[in-house]
C-alpha cells in the first residue's frame, strides 16, 4: 500500500478509526462471550490478512525485533479487547468508548517516553477538547449505580475500561517500534504475525472461562465477519500502515474520531436519538482532532519514513 505525503497517511488514519467504531456496536449486539469473540476476530482478521499477504506476492521474512514487536503488539491487543468487553459489558458501550479512548492520553504520554516526541500546548489542548467532545457524545453523565453489587460492578468496568486504554496504546507503541526501518515488513504480513500471537491469548481466556466457541445464529456469524475481516482485517491493515509514518501522540488523537463514529452508526442505523450536546460534542471532537493535527506537530517523517515507504514497497 502506497502513500505519499503527510495528509494521506492522517486520512487514512482517520478511515480507519472510522471502521474501528463498529468495534463496539459488534461487542454490544453479540450474544457470545467476550472472549470467544475476540478469538474469532483475531482468527479471521489474521487469516484475512493472511491471504491478501499471499495473494500479493507478499514477503513474509521478518528481523527477529520485528517478530518480537508484533508479537508484543498481539499480546497488547489481546489485553485490550480482553479488558474492553467486559468493560463494555459492566458500563455499556457509551462509557466504555470514553474509556478506552482515554488512549490518547496514555499514548502521549509513551510518545514522549519512547519517541521523544515533543508534546505541544497546541496539542494537548487539542487532546483535552477532543476527550470533552467524548463526553458529551456519550452522554450528558455517568450511569449511577442502585446499589453495593451494580456499583462495585461499574468501578470494575471502569477500571477495565482504562486498563484497556493503556493496552491499546502499547500496541500502537510497539507496532510502531517494530516498522521501523531497518526492521519494516509489509504491514499485512506485520498484522498477520500480530492476529496469530493474539489469538491463542484470547482462545486461552475463553477456554478459562468457559466459554463457548459455538457459534448460535447466522447473526452472530455475521457480526464475527464484520468484527474479524473488516475492523481487524482492513481497518487495523489501515492504522498499521499510517503510524509508521505519523507521530505516535498525533496517531492517539486521531483514532479518537472512533468513537464519533460509533454514535454516528447509533443514530444512522440503531436507536439512538441526536442531541444538542452530542452534536455539539461531535463537532467539539472534529474540530479538536483537526486543530491538534493541522497545528500540534508535524508527522514523523524525512528520511527514515522514506526508507519506510521504500521497505512497504519492495513486498511483492
Amino acid at each position: 500500500m502506497r502513500m505519499n505525503g503527510k495528509t494521506s497517511y492522517l486520512a487514512l488514519l482517520a478511515v480507519g478509526g472510522l471502521i474501528l467504531s463498529l468495534s463496539g456496536v459488534a461487542v454490544a449486539f453479540s450474544s457470545m462471550g467476550t472472549s470467544a469473540m475476540g478469538f474469532y476476530r483475531m482468527l479471521l482478521g489474521g487469516l484475512g490478512l493472511a491471504g491478501f499477504a499471499l495473494w500479493r506476492g507478499l514477503r513474509w521474512r521478518m528481523t527477529r525485533q520485528a517478530l518480537l514487536y508484533a508479537c508484543l503488539a498481539g499480546a497488547a491487543l489481546a489485553l485490550d479487547l480482553y479488558w474492553w468487553h467486559k468493560s463494555i459489558r459492566m458500563v455499556g458501550p457509551g462509557l466504555g468508548a470514553i474509556l478506552t479512548n482515554c488512549q490518547s492520553f496514555f499514548l502521549a504520554g509513551l510518545a514522549w517516553a519512547v519517541f521523544r516526541e515533543r508534546i505541544t500546548v497546541v496539542y494537548f489542548v487539542a487532546l483535552v477538547l477532543a476527550a470533552t467532545g467524548i463526553l458529551m457524545v456519550s452522554g450528558a453523565g455517568l450511569p449511577v449505580a442502585s446499589g453495593p453489587d451494580s456499583a462495585s460492578e461499574h468501578w470494575l468496568g471502569v477500571a477495565l475500561g482504562l486498563a484497556s486504554a493503556a493496552a491499546y496504546a502499547l500496541c500502537v507503541v510497539f507496532i510502531k517500534k517494530g516498522q521501523t526501518p531497518p526492521h519494516a515488513t509489509h504491514p499485512a504480513v506485520n498484522m498477520a504475525v500480530l492476529c496469530a500471537a493474539a489469538a491463542p491469548c484470547l482462545l486461552a481466556a475463553a477456554w478459562l472461562e468457559g466459554e463457548s466457541l459455538a457459534i448460535a445464529s447466522a447473526a452472530d456469524f455475521g457480526t464475527l465477519l464484520l468484527y474479524g475481516l473488516l475492523v481487524q482485517g482492513v481497518a487495523w491493515l489501515m492504522v498499521s500502515t499510517a503510524v509508521p509514518h505519523v507521530k505516535a501522540s498525533l496517531a492517539g488523537l486521531i483514532l479518537l474520531a472512533e468513537p464519533i463514529g460509533t454514535y454516528a452508526i447509533d443514530v444512522l442505523f440503531f436507536t439512538a436519538r441526536p442531541t444538542p450536546m452530542a452534536l455539539a460534542g461531535m463537532a467539539l471532537t472534529l474540530a479538536a482532532i483537526y486543530a491538534g493535527s493541522t497545528y500540534g506537530g508535524a508527522p514523523s517523517g524525512g528520511a527514515p519514513a522514506r526508507r519506510m515507504a521504500k521497505a512497504q514497497g519492495s513486498g511483492h
